[in-house]
């Protein structure tokens, strides 16, 4: 639905899938700590993370701010009868900016997979937070072979990093189509490989069609 908005034909290939995570300890504290009111601002990237988060740990009290990434993640928390603040798309930078000087000496919550992310980590609690995270899910290989569809596409979309890095795709595979990263570190994880994106995205799927968009004109 999303690509016909902007005049394009999709096919989807999934590289990964999600499972439970092999460790469940960090999400069952994170749960704990958020029932009993113990975590301030709690942040969900992702649908998925939603998903598993309230099949393990139940409700949300009123005094946990929700932060959502995205409106697709906004409308997963109003689907549980929640409110919360949105962000529009997922960087270090958006979410320092976005809180400020309200995480200092409280606990921010992360719902995530079991792919850290340092960075964010980081600029939290340089903004004064301490951070608790959960691992909500797992992210393993669908074994699905993206290259086997290029001849049949104009451009290729990367939703992150290590989605690339399992579709095993090099610059040979790609050389006339229209790359694009959905946000900054995928960008610099395609540069690693010997791919320079054409399309830097925001973070979001919409982001990166928008600039499609503005690229045809």
């Amino acid at each position: 639905e999303l690509f016909s908005k902007y005049g394009h034909d999709a096919i989807l290939v999934p590289i990964m899938k999600t499972g439970i995570p092999d460790n469940p300890a960090s999400l069952d504290e994170l749960c704990r700590k958020v029932a009993s009111s113990k975590v301030d601002f709690l942040i969900f990237s992702s649908t998925i993370g939603v998903r598993y988060f309230f099949e393990q740990c139940g409700n949300v009290p009123d005094t946990t701010t929700i932060i959502a990434v995205g409106p697709r993640t906004q409308e997963a928390v109003i689907d549980k009868g929640l409110n919360c603040e949105t962000i529009p798309s997922f960087s270090s930078d958006h979410f320092a900016s976005h809180l400020g000087s309200r995480i200092m000496g409280r606990t921010v919550g992360i719902v995530r997979p079991d792919i850290p992310n340092p960075g964010l980590v980081d600029s939290l609690t340089a903004s004064g937070a301490s951070v608790l995270e959960g691992v909500a899910y797992r992210l393993v290989p669908t074994g699905n072979d993206l290259r086997e569809i290029l001849p049949d596409v104009d451009a290729v979309i990367f939703t992150s990093g290590k989605s690339f890095n399992l579709a095993g795709v090099s610059a040979g595979d790609v050389p006339d189509k229209t790359v694009i990263a959905i946000g900054p570190k995928t960008a610099g994880m395609m540069r690693d490989h010997g791919i320079v994106p054409d399309i830097k995205g925001n973070g979001t799927l919409e982001g990166c069609l928008k600039a499609l968009a503005g690229q045809s004109r």
